[in-house]
């Protein structure tokens, strides 16, 4: 996975706990780095999911949970981040519309190896079908993303998701 998740799930871990509880996760979760994270480094995914994992134990929020809040909180990071992508979109329909094909090739094009996950999305009788399907558990992460591009783009309509039982696909619709 791309450095800039596990930077900003340690900024997350900080700006909603504190640096200790931050410190506290990283060290219980034994990572062979320690921690040590850059935004443009590539670490295993399992790496993430082991801190996950810590800080559901220590603040007793459950796994899935944490990672749709922390999926809120990277849409917002990422329109400070990457304002000309975030900012070329008027809608959160068209963000979402087009992560597979513009987002995520952006991404590939700054980091020739990332694999981000596919995402596909149609539109069809007033409803927003977005597929989701990765080779990392991170469906639940995902759904806060597209929580927080609704939130974003003040879109108040119904979403319902379904997701596999291992957290690599899901299927989010937006409906209303």
């Amino acid at each position: 996975m791309k450095g800039i998740v596990f930077t900003e799930l340690v900024r997350f871990m900080e700006k909603v706990q504190s640096a200790e509880f931050a410190d506290l996760v990283i060290t219980g979760a034994a990572l062979p780095n320690e921690g040590a994270f850059t935004s443009i480094g590539n670490y295993p995914s399992e790496y993430a999911l082991a801190m996950v994992a810590k800080a559901s134990e220590h603040s007793g929020i459950d796994a899935a949970e944490l990672c749709r809040l922390f999926g809120k909180y990277l849409y917002g990071r990422f329109t400070i981040l990457y304002p000309y992508i975030m900012e070329s979109y008027k809608s959160a329909e068209a963000l979402l519309t087009h992560v597979g094909s513009h987002i995520h090739a952006e991404v590939c094009v700054l980091y020739p190896d990332a694999k981000p996950p596919q995402v596909t999305a149609e539109v069809e009788n007033g409803e927003t079908t977005v597929r989701y399907q990765s080779h990392r558990p991170m469906a639940a992460i995902a759904l806060g993303l597209v929580e927080g591009c609704m939130e974003h783009y003040d879109d108040d309509r119904a979403l319902e998701w379904s997701f596999a039982e291992d957290g690599k696909s899901a299927v989010f619709t937006i409906k209303g």
